[in-house]
């Protein structure tokens, strides 16, 4: 079984923030699969595909970003999913808009989803996707007085209308890099999707 989480804040109010990608790509693959996150616990929102003849849980933490990692761990040792069978999917500030980065390991970055998650796990050997959502326009807007950035507001701002012309080709790529690490592994994934998708 291979487990899926797309991490992001629940609610109709967060619902096309920038923050939210890691649910964007949940739902573009709840929509190839044609399963509903029809499981509906406290702690997440999941729904169950095959693919490749593997078992493949699609998951929304509804815990809030900063405690993603309660609802991954929750469900991961409850159907004993071992970690190189997890891939955590979110959104990354650091990383140009458009450029997907997969890894078998490595630190938060300053996520606080992914922060969780590790916390939780007692371990960074998570694999992960992370899409980036840093543009340079729309970061100019959020600077403060002493020059430095609300990053805050930034990744609860929604995406602005250039973004959105291209956020349906990103979430399309990611999809198809999860697609990937579980039919080929995070070798082969990274190979092929650790890039740009807007060039």
């Amino acid at each position: 079984m291979y487990l899926i989480a797309g991490l992001g804040n629940p609610g109709t109010k967060y619902h096309n923030t920038r923050h939210n990608i890691g649910f964007m790509v949940i739902d573009k693959l709840a929509d190839f699969f044609k399963t509903p996150l029809n499981a509906k616990e406290e702690l997440f929102m999941a729904g169950l595909a095959e693919y490749n003849d593997e078992k493949v849980v699609l998951l929304k933490p509804m815990t809030y970003m900063n405690l993603s990692g309660r609802a991954v761990k929750d469900f991961s040792e409850r159907f004993e999913v071992p970690k190189e069978k997890i891939l955590v999917v979110y959104d990354d500030v650091n990383l140009e808009f458009g450029t997907l980065r997969t890894r078998p390991s490595g630190s938060d970055g300053g996520q606080n989803g992914i922060k969780s998650v590790i916390y939780e796990f007692e371990s960074e050997e998570i694999p992960r996707l992370r899409i980036g959502i840093k543009t340079e326009a729309e970061l100019e807007k959020v600077k403060t007085e002493d020059g430095s950035y609300d990053l805050a507001e930034y990744v609860l701002d929604e995406f602005s209308a250039g973004e959105t012309k291209d956020l349906d080709k990103i979430v399309t790529a990611a999809k198809d890099a999860v697609l990937s690490f579980v039919k080929d592994g995070i070798g082969e994934t990274m190979n092929n999707f650790n890039k740009s998708f807007l060039n």
